[in-house]
């Protein structure tokens, strides 16, 4: 299966993309996804704002698009472009 690029504040889509990729998915009061693990989750805020985080290390900052990567378990948060770009790599424990 290719890869899955999702904005992150499209709401539905990205709740289908979470759900396909983690093993539980709730939603908070303020309208955050949050994918939750054993020992980490991935939080993507109504503005496309990520919070992710696992033993030893932790990401939080804004996303342009999500790349969900469900064969490999993986989703790349990606920001900007060219020389600027940022991608930050979680992937499922």
């Amino acid at each position: 299966m290719p890869p899955t690029t999702v904005d992150p504040t499209d709401r539905e889509t990205l709740r289908d993309a979470l759900a396909a990729f983690a093993p539980t998915v709730t939603e908070r009061g303020d309208g955050t996804f949050v994918a939750e693990f054993a020992n980490a989750h991935f939080a993507v805020e109504p503005d496309g704002t990520v919070d992710a985080g696992m033993p030893l290390h932790d990401f939080d900052g804004p996303a342009e698009r999500l790349v969900f990567d469900h064969d490999g378990g993986s989703v790349d948060v990606e920001f900007g472009t060219g020389d600027d770009a940022l991608v930050y790599t979680f992937r499922r424990p």
